[in-house]
């Protein structure tokens, strides 16, 4: 499996590329279809796989790639959440999600951002995940980030802290000031300046809440 490390050794990857950016994701968590969508036929969930850490070398992020609808992934650390099915926003490639519900193990993120979510940072999404389904958002390593559409910082540069939109949105921003980190800190930009209503890497910070199957 293309070089996997971590918590989850055997994940079961229903789409050839992890940042596809109009896949949908996963109606039932392992699988392309629900029950629901399936008449007279049994659909096998495999639940154990919500929260699972996949961890990917720079072989296994190559491997996982679609450089045709979405941009270079790297190695670092993707977790299988579900979104949020009461969501007002969609997810979209790049944006931030925030987690809605830990309890029970539910690994539950949203994409929509308000004051009272915005320190709760939960990764990246990959792809536009439906409203209640299952995919891959990254959490840790290089992340391909996206922008507001008119960032505030006017000579944005490599290394400059990253925050979510203070707005609040879902999207990041290069502040004005490089010496204020809030709970709202994301990380650094690596690799290219950050531009307005554009995807680029940024090198993420180790969130504080960091949540794995089983504590």
């Amino acid at each position: 499996m293309a070089n996997i490390t971590g918590s989850n050794q055997s994940p079961l990857i229903t789409q050839r590329y992890l940042n596809t950016s109009t896949y949908a994701g996963d109606p039932t968590p392992g699988a392309l279809v629900s029950t629901s969508q399936v008449s007279g036929s049994i659909v096998q969930p495999y639940t154990g796989m919500l929260g699972g850490i996949l961890t990917l070398s720079e072989g296994g992020a190559n491997y996982y790639t679609d450089t045709v609808n979405g941009q270079q992934l790297y190695a670092g650390d993707y977790q299988y959440v579900q979104f949020y099915a009461s969501s007002s926003a969609t997810a979209a490639q790049g944006c931030v999600v925030f987690w809605q519900n830990l309890l029970n193990g539910n690994f539950i993120v949203t994409p929509d951002a308000a004051s009272t979510n915005t320190g709760l940072v939960a990764g990246i999404a990959l792809c536009a995940t439906g409203k209640g389904n299952y995919w891959w958002i990254q959490t840790r390593g290089i992340a391909q980030v996206k922008f507001k559409a008119s960032i505030a910082n006017g000579a944005p540069a490599i290394g400059d802290i990253v925050i979510v939109d203070t707005t609040p949105s879902n999207l990041a921003d290069d502040p004005t000031s490089q010496t204020a980190i809030t709970k709202t800190f994301l990380g650094n930009a690596w690799g290219a300046a950050p531009a307005s209503s554009t995807i680029s890497p940024v090198a993420l910070a180790a969130f504080a809440i960091k949540y794995y199957p089983g504590g």
